[in-house]
């Protein structure tokens, strides 16, 4: 279950919205799944309800959402667990890095946005100070985790170590901390590269709802569903860039 209103933004200007989207979606996608008998549910989450913490964000943390959004998908991770341990589905909620990559055109995220504003010729606008840190997680590793949830055997009788997934959560992330400075001058860099030079960089005032630092421990995805992360950042950028420039060329 991927749909979702995505962002922290869009949550705060609209907070009804955004539960009815991803409260009431999540719950009547649950709800169809168990009166269709599916066996398997597989949720996008996100660190977003852990909230403001010390990081690296790991699954035992408390949650303390500190926006409409980390609400709304931490209610996403309760129903998960719910309908695993009343009605027996195998969920797995997975908690999304910050998401970049091809084919992320309608994306609003930091890459996608400034990617596509640096090309247009726009200004780039960076919230606070800059210093504000996240975990950048390429497309291509996050469809790996995905696909190891989807295809984890339930149960294999052998193994007196296995410890169920179902109902449980999962940082899905690189482990890595990266302040939005950093990767806007990556960006720049790459883009330079292309022939983009000169672009403006300015920053605004503190955006509400969002988190200081983040990044992910992704420990446990390792050890019970077998992923970890394959794209390094730089890589990573520069395979967007390309695709972001094939786009517009």
């Amino acid at each position: 279950h991927l749909a979702a209103n995505t962002g922290v933004g869009p949550s705060v200007e609209n907070p009804r919205k955004d539960m009815e989207a991803n409260v009431i979606g999540m719950f009547n996608m649950l709800e169809a799944a168990r009166q269709n008998n599916v066996k398997r549910f597989i949720f996008a989450s996100s660190g977003a309800p852990i909230g403001e913490c010390e990081p690296p964000i790991h699954e035992e943390l408390a949650p303390h959402p500190v926006s409409p959004y980390g609400a709304s998908k931490l209610a996403g991770e309760g129903y998960c667990s719910a309908y695993y341990r009343t009605y027996g589905i195998e969920t797995v909620a997975l908690r999304f890095g910050n998401v970049y990559g091809p084919l992320s055109a309608g994306k609003n995220s930091v890459i996608a946005k400034f990617t596509k504003q640096a090309l247009n010729g726009e200004t780039l606008e960076i919230y606070g100070d800059g210093e504000q840190t996240r975990d950048f997680i390429y497309i291509d590793d996050l469809i790996q985790a995905i696909r190891k949830a989807v295809n984890l055997i339930s149960h294999n009788p052998h193994d007196t170590y296995f410890t169920t997934p179902w109902g449980e959560t999962f940082q899905i992330a690189t482990n890595t901390e990266t302040t939005i400075q950093e990767v806007t001058n990556k960006l720049l860099f790459i883009l330079s590269e292309f022939g983009y030079k000169k672009i403006k960089v300015e920053h605004r005032g503190n955006r509400t709802g969002d988190v200081r630092r983040n990044f992910s421990d992704t420990s446990k995805a390792k050890k019970i569903l077998g992923w970890e992360v394959k794209t390094k950042l730089d890589q990573g950028l520069k395979q967007t860039i390309e695709w972001f420039i094939g786009k517009n060329g």
